[in-house]
């Protein structure tokens, strides 16, 4: 658990937590060093300690695999298993039979849990783009503290920045080519102006022919960037658009143009940029503009592949904001910098580094 974003939890329901990767690395034992993190939080929300007791069951029985179910049937069987559960809690004098009913509703929720995780990029965060279910799609990811080059069949050479992952067909279909993106990428799309490049992410398409921009859309920001370079592309923020062709929708990017999106409230606006700023990553500066404290520490730890622990005490003024440009440094310089003159302490031990005042 992130401990910045320890308010995020407050809102979780069972189902939120069985899907949260920090949750299952806790119960699953694949992250001890969580256990006081997480005890802690327990303690200081004590009305959710039975939401997370029984995501923790539901994890834990789930040891067998599913076949994957149209989305509608998914629903039937949540919407079924939540009117069981009621009817099971409205009487209290058959508490023996209402075992049954509850160990049921785990194995069906711990079913729709593996169904969920299956088609995590497929159904939840990214659409289906593809007819041919058939094809695999190979997946490469750039751990936090590293960058990753991947090149296409077509062609193609996309980076991908720290803490992303591209998903992407071995071979693409005649007509058109499509990958799918979660974090930041500088793509140089080869051109096909027979089969348009289409970049799908959690809250945008992108749709190019042949060109050279920039995508930046981690999940846990408020806003998707992209910017070109050279060429020009199409940017529309309506999931449910045609993936083949342009919607009156589409803002249309040219050289040094950036779209932004804010997901909040859907809306798009388009400015200029500088190249160097947005993608100084890829020659490694590091680049703040305005960032918050949250905002800082994250791409820290994906930059770094540090993880950030912040103390209790330490209260950070909404207000504050930070902006810099820091070519080849050490975490520790640029943590330094942003404490100045004493906002607060740190201390670096292997891979963590712990925030104090």
């Amino acid at each position: 658990m992130k401990v910045l974003e320890k308010e995020l939890y407050n809102d979780y329901t069972a189902a939120d937590f069985v899907l949260d990767d920090d949750f299952v690395a806790w119960v699953r034992g694949t992250a001890p060093w969580e256990q006081a993190v997480w005890e802690e939080w327990l303690a200081q929300n004590p009305g959710k300690r039975e939401t997370v007791e029984s995501a923790r069951a539901i994890l834990l029985s789930l040891s067998f695999e599913a076949q994957p179910l149209a989305e509608a049937t998914l629903d039937l069987e949540w919407e079924s298993v939540r009117q069981k559960t009621l009817s099971t809690t409205r009487e209290p004098e058959e508490e023996a039979s209402a075992r049954p009913v509850f160990a049921l509703w785990a194995k069906l929720l711990a079913a729709s849990v593996v169904l969920l995780l299956g088609v995590w990029w497929g159904s939840r965060y990214l659409p289906v783009t593809s007819d041919d279910s058939s094809q695999q799609l190979a997946e490469k990811k750039a751990m936090n503290g590293q960058q990753l080059t991947v090149k296409l069949t077509d062609g193609t050479v996309i980076v991908l920045n720290a803490g992303s992952v591209l998903r992407y067909p071995e071979h693409f279909e005649s007509d058109k080519r499509e990958v799918q993106l979660r974090g930041e990428a500088y793509f140089e799309v080869a051109s096909n102006p027979k089969a348009p490049f289409l970049i799908y992410t959690d809250e945008v398409r992108v749709e190019v022919i042949g060109t050279k921009f920039t995508v930046k859309a981690y999940p846990e920001s408020k806003e998707v960037k992209v910017a070109v370079v050279e060429g020009k592309v199409a940017v529309d923020a309506r999931r449910e658009s045609s993936p083949a062709t342009q919607s009156e929708n589409d803002v249309i990017l040219t050289k040094n143009q950036m779209a932004t999106l804010q997901k909040k409230n859907q809306e798009i606006t388009v400015t200029s940029f500088e190249e160097n700023d947005l993608l100084g990553w890829k020659n490694g500066i590091l680049y703040f503009e305005k960032a918050g404290f949250s905002q800082l520490v994250g791409q820290l730890e994906r930059w770094y592949g540090v993880e950030v622990v912040l103390s209790p005490e330490v209260q950070m003024d909404s207000s504050w904001r930070f902006s810099g440009k820091f070519e080849n440094k050490s975490v520790d310089y640029i943590l330094d910098v942003c404490r100045y003159p004493d906002l607060f302490s740190y201390k670096i031990v292997d891979n963590k580094v712990f925030i104090s005042k």
